[in-house]
């Protein structure tokens, strides 16, 4: 199990944040990755209101496809959620494992199509995102040292208003891709 703690922004100016973190952090690397949403027949997880508060998910890397488990823990009614358990594990073959699915009556519910660059900047990961449909957005995932999730959430926030983004905490995204993804399609 890994303890993740995150901040997600939308932004507009995504070519002036890009070169802000260029000018602190090393570029780890840049790739395009798809994410396949499931869900079982018996429990949508996208269907809880006002937010899901677990998905599950094929991601597909250059280098590698994983299979992974997120569960948010003390979720809030806003969203926001302490930290999130994610289970993982590297799979070989994508479409063994989608026919696995298909008999066990998962259904593939959403598809997330998006070129990420990974950033290292000393105890902060940033993941600055391009998603088709979507536009552009910055993480910052605690990766340092961090006493707790309170201190590792405050350090995130730090560093995104240190780069020029204002009113973190009030901009800050508390779903996921495939939340956004819906919301959109009704609009």
């Amino acid at each position: 199990m890994n303890i993740e703690v995150e901040i997600k922004v939308k932004i507009d100016n995504f070519e002036e944040i890009k070169e802000k973190v260029s000018k602190i952090g090393k570029l780890v690397k840049s790739i395009k990755q798809i994410d396949d949403y499931y869900v079982p027949a018996h429990r949508d997880f996208f269907a809880r209101k006002p937010h899901p508060i677990e998905w599950l998910r094929i991601r597909t890397n250059p280098d590698k496809i994983v299979w992974e488990y997120t569960k948010s823990i003390n979720q809030k009614e806003d969203g926001d959620y302490d930290y999130a358990e994610e289970y993982e594990t590297e799979i070989k073959d994508k479409s063994e494992l989608e026919k696995i699915l298909g008999f066990l009556d998962f259904k593939k519910s959403v598809t997330i199509d998006k070129y990420r660059e990974y950033w290292m900047c000393d105890g902060i990961e940033v993941a600055l995102d391009n998603v088709t449909e979507l536009g552009y957005f910055i993480e910052a995932e605690a990766k340092g040292d961090f006493k707790d999730e309170k201190e590792a959430k405050e350090e995130c926030i730090k560093f995104l208003e240190n780069l020029g983004i204002t009113d973190v905490e009030n901009k800050r995204i508390k779903t996921g891709y495939p939340e956004l993804f819906f919301e959109n399609q009704k609009e």
